[in-house]
């Protein structure tokens, strides 16, 4: 009888978790048998319990960006136990497929990364960066994205929740002005604001995130209908926020896949990233990229190397209102 356990290493950050939702799928779909053990960062934990098609999440204790060589060689020793037969490393870094080699897994699959000849024994070769991260996932399995995989969490009806917690009792528009990837990636502070001010005659708008700098700009805008929960929620907290909206506005961002796996209309504003390589993975029809496709545009950059980030500043707040306009009509 064949092994049936395998072990997924998942991505580090929130909007690459849910593409590589797609890639698990389309694994469970391979075999209905398939066991699939997730192995993730404990930061994003709370979001990996919304994933279909899990059996188990492992949790790693190491902080993103760190090496930490000691706590990996203990926790593949510890999952020796579990005699998976196979491991996609779905991270191109060398640290993250030290655990499946410790664990003894003898098919270790992924690409080659950072030179990990050895930690991998089944090299795949790359593909072109146009085709898009979930592509880049799939094609370890030598598939193609298609719809029926697409990322999507069950919240269910939230609504009495909502107006308890956070006294959200009419219809609303989530703006998600963070990026964590860096200022790349971060529509202006101002353009936040004027972007509010524009929405609250119609609606509640809730603004979700971390960055302090936004929050004390929003709150010099005095009306009721914003609630503002910068730095007040939890990444479970934000999904089930996020889930019930009528559109999001969202930088490229892990809040704006999110927004995708919750089924939700997007406004999806793009800087140094690219929306063919992260684009949202719903319908068409639910979501809107604004993206200028400057000369200078994608650079992938945490920063703008030529010090302007006209690829964000030349995207204005009636683009985004007429964008969100078309998804709410």
């Amino acid at each position: 009888m064949s092994n049936n356990k395998v072990l997924v290493v998942a991505p580090a950050w929130i909007g690459d978790l849910i593409i590589s939702s797609a890639f698990i799928n389309a694994l469970k779909k391979s075999d209905s048998n398939l066991q699939i053990d997730l192995l993730v960062n404990e930061n994003l934990s709370d979001i990996a319990m919304f994933l279909p098609n899990i059996t188990n999440i492992i949790i790693s204790k190491t902080s993103h960006g760190k090496f930490s060589f000691f706590y990996r060689l203990q926790l593949g020793f510890n999952l020796r136990k579990n005699n998976y037969s196979k491991s996609y490393i779905l991270t191109n870094s060398l640290k993250s497929a030290i655990i499946p080699f410790i664990a003894g897994i003898k098919d270790r699959i992924s690409y080659l990364g950072e030179y990990r000849y050895g930690l991998i024994n089944r090299i795949i070769k790359t593909i072109d960066r146009n085709k898009g991260m979930v592509n880049r996932y799939l094609n370890i399995l030598d598939r193609e994205y298609t719809t029926d995989l697409q990322p999507l969490f069950n919240i269910g009806d939230n609504q009495k929740k909502l107006e308890e917690k956070y006294s959200i009792n009419k219809k609303y528009i989530v703006i998600c002005p963070d990026a964590e990837y860096g200022p790349a990636k971060k529509w202006p502070a101002q353009n936040w604001v004027n972007l509010v001010e524009n929405l609250i005659s119609n609606y509640q708008v809730v603004v979700v995130g971390l960055d302090n700098s936004i929050k004390n700009k929003i709150n010099t805008l005095e009306s009721n209908n914003i609630i503002n929960l910068i730095g007040k929620t939890s990444l479970k907290d934000a999904v089930e926020v996020l889930s019930s909206a009528e559109c999001v506005v969202s930088n490229d961002s892990g809040l704006m896949h999110l927004s995708s796996a919750v089924d939700v209309p997007i406004v999806g504003i793009y800087g140094s990233s690219s929306p063919k390589y992260t684009p949202p993975l719903c319908e068409e029809s639910k979501h809107e990229i604004i993206y200028k496709d400057l000369d200078c545009s994608p650079c992938f950059k945490r920063s703008c190397p030529l010090g302007h980030t006209n690829c964000l500043n030349y995207i204005t707040v009636d683009m985004v209102l007429s964008a969100i306009a078309r998804l709410t009509e």
